[in-house]
């Protein structure tokens, strides 16, 4: 039976904000019809004024930049909402001890979403093969499976665990070279925190669990590469706050309700050059591996390239992008001269399988050309 504090906090929350709005639309409102405003913002208020949408945009300019005490509000209803109901916005699970999750991390992946995506990912060893350049794919778990036991029981599920093994085993059965990624993680786990607790990405410690399963997946597949020395140092860390935060308030007030920045270790590698200022193939450009994938590989905060360095003995080129999802930039290096700039000997491809199963896997937003195709 929900208590007397959630009754209150159900009761408090609305007719706070209600109140706030109010007031809020109230100085909205007269701000717009002062003298000066009408002045400097006169608009010819015609029916194709609506239809066309440029009142809508208007109004929306105008509560962004107008609505009083906007930044305030958002804290401060942000805190309310985590501190009574222990609830973000939508987009975020809140789960327990300050974990937060991701709500992509909590969808249903099919067999035909999974089936799709191999396919694709068939085609595109077959276009590496013809090159002369290995794939070597490293699935990376969602955040919710391997901590699954900070997962708010109401959503807790087995689903994105089953959905990395049959992707995983997907992979194996079709050829290609798969990372053992979750296992490697939760083999770590006990060591320290894989994934940040306040958001989407992993931490140091997951990036390094994985580079080393990367280093152990060529080494069944038989891929030699030739050893290079590689120097690395540990680094100020950084602090910053988790992506997931801002679903739950704003950092300005974060810390009023305990919430805290990240302190992320940095980890920095340097490949010593050949002493003829040529690298091991003779030729400057050349570098063995190649890595492409999402943010959790393009943000050198992770420092999943340099883990990558350091365990596989040889230089990395990173040409992962962010906010792409893994897909697009796979996409995008097939299409240009990077390969045969670099000619890279492997092709690490990092791919969260979250984004299984998304309209946007294989080409960017509002992309017309949806789906299908060869690479």
């Amino acid at each position: 039976m929900p208590s007397l504090r959630q009754y209150t906090s159900l009761l408090l929350l609305p007719t706070t904000f209600f109140g706030y709005a109010l007031y809020a639309n109230s100085a909205l409102l007269m701000n717009a019809a002062s003298p000066e405003a009408q002045a400097s913002e006169a608009k010819d208020l015609s029916l194709s004024y609506v239809i066309d949408g440029e009142a809508t945009r208007d109004l929306d300019t105008l509560y962004k930049n107008e609505l009083p005490h906007r930044a305030a509000s958002v804290g401060l209803f942000g805190n309310a909402r985590y501190a009574l109901l222990g609830a973000g916005r939508k987009g975020v699970i809140v789960g327990e001890d300050g974990w937060f999750f991701s709500a992509e991390e909590f969808k249903s992946v099919s067999s035909a979403d999974i089936t799709a995506a191999v396919d694709r990912i068939a085609e595109v060893q077959r276009d590496l093969d013809a090159r002369g350049i290995r794939l070597v794919l490293a699935p990376l778990p969602a955040k919710s499976d391997i901590y699954s036991e900070e997962v708010p029981s109401l959503v807790r599920g087995p689903s994105m665990a089953e959905a990395y093994n049959a992707f995983a085993a997907a992979l194996k059965d079709r050829g290609i070279v798969t990372a053992d990624t979750r296992p490697a993680l939760l083999a770590a786990k006990p060591f320290g925190e894989v994934f940040l607790k306040s958001d989407t990405h992993w931490s140091p410690s997951g990036a390094k669990a994985t580079a080393e399963a990367v280093q152990t997946s060529l080494q069944v597949a038989g891929i030699a590469l030739p050893s290079e020395s590689v120097t690395a140092q540990w680094q100020t860390p950084v602090s910053l706050w988790g992506d997931l935060t801002k679903f739950v308030t704003s950092p300005d007030y974060a810390p009023t309700v305990g919430l805290t920045q990240e302190s992320v270790p940095i980890y920095r590698t340097t490949v010593s050059a050949a002493t003829d200022g040529a690298d091991i193939f003779g030729d400057d450009t050349a570098v063995p591996v190649m890595l492409v994938g999402t943010s959790y590989s393009a943000n050198e905060n992770w420092s999943f390239a340099d883990f990558l360095r350091q365990s596989l003995r040889a230089d990395v080129v990173n040409v992962a992008k962010e906010g792409l999802g893994p897909g697009v930039p796979m996409m995008d290096l097939l299409a240009g001269v990077a390969l045969d700039e670099t000619t890279p000997t492997v092709v690490v491809w990092e791919f969260p399988i979250r984004y299984l199963g998304t309209k946007t896997l294989w080409q960017r937003d509002g992309d017309a050309k949806a789906g299908g195709g060869n690479v």
